[in-house]
């Protein structure tokens, strides 16, 4: 069922996709929860940090993108009770000119994920809309997009929120995108920042997650420590913030799963 499989994805990097992928996963598996990470970004900065010590892998997400490998045998334990990882390669960039000529491309991932048992599988995308984001888009039941509130955070965003809808009406009614967006890097001081981000997305204020991950330093230092937040500074501001998304998420969610 596509409803736990959730794209994390924006066009514009740096505004906290890699972070949010990790800490909603760490989160989610402190919670109860089963949680699969994909690294689908040639930077791999989820796999530096989720298994820094495991290089090199013996498959990646490429392998099962490009050589239809079975991803189960990519997926990787990490020190996290619950979480799992398939991790990714700078190699990964070369799938993208791999992928162009071959039929059915944007449906590779979805295909693989078949049988998956997994309360919940997170895909960390890359900041572009190529042939791998195009992938996960198709593959999940959920897209999440962080968007930072600074002046040009929102470049790009109505390029992805029109490709959602394109894929969305290629669905049918049991298949539908469920989107939703999330502030992150939120400083209450820069009024006027705020202000601006928000009227612009007064159009979507529906999507907007309750929950507002607020600047904090400890989630910078976590990623330079290769470490979640759960785990370098778990009474942070930062990890208080990814907590209470897992839980808001898991409501969101919870009705889809019983339906």
């Amino acid at each position: 069922m596509k409803n736990n499989v959730v794209a994390i994805i924006n066009q514009k990097g740096g505004v906290g996709k890699t972070t949010t992928s990790i800490n909603l996963g760490h989160g989610l598996a402190i919670l109860g929860k089963k949680v699969l990470l994909i690294d689908l970004d040639p930077q791999a900065h989820s796999t530096i940090v989720l298994a820094p010590n495991r290089l090199p892998f013996a498959l990646t997400i490429q392998d099962v993108l490009i050589d239809r490998r079975d991803i189960r045998h990519a997926v990787v334990r990490t020190s996290i009770d619950n979480l799992d990882l398939v991790p990714s390669h700078i190699h990964l960039d070369r799938a993208e000119h791999l992928l162009i000529p071959e039929m059915f491309r944007e449906t590779r991932l979805s295909q693989a994920l078949t049988g998956m048992d997994y309360d919940f599988i997170l895909i960390d995308c890359r900041p572009t809309l190529g042939i791998l984001s195009i992938n996960a888009l198709y593959a999940c039941g959920i897209v999440l997009i962080p968007c930072e509130t600074a002046r040009f955070s929102l470049e790009g965003f109505s390029d992805l929120l029109n490709t959602v809808k394109v894929l969305k009406r290629g669905k049918d009614d049991s298949e539908q995108l469920l989107l939703r967006i999330l502030l992150c890097k939120f400083d209450p001081r820069k009024a006027i920042s705020n202000d601006w981000v928000l009227k612009q997305l007064e159009t979507h204020k529906m999507l907007l997650f309750k929950t507002r991950v607020r600047q904090c330093e400890a989630l910078n230092q976590a990623h330079i420590a290769k470490e979640s937040i759960f785990i370098f500074k778990p009474n942070s501001h930062g990890a208080e913030d990814y907590m209470n998304l897992g839980k808001e998420f898991l409501e969101l969610c919870i009705p889809s799963e019983k339906n």
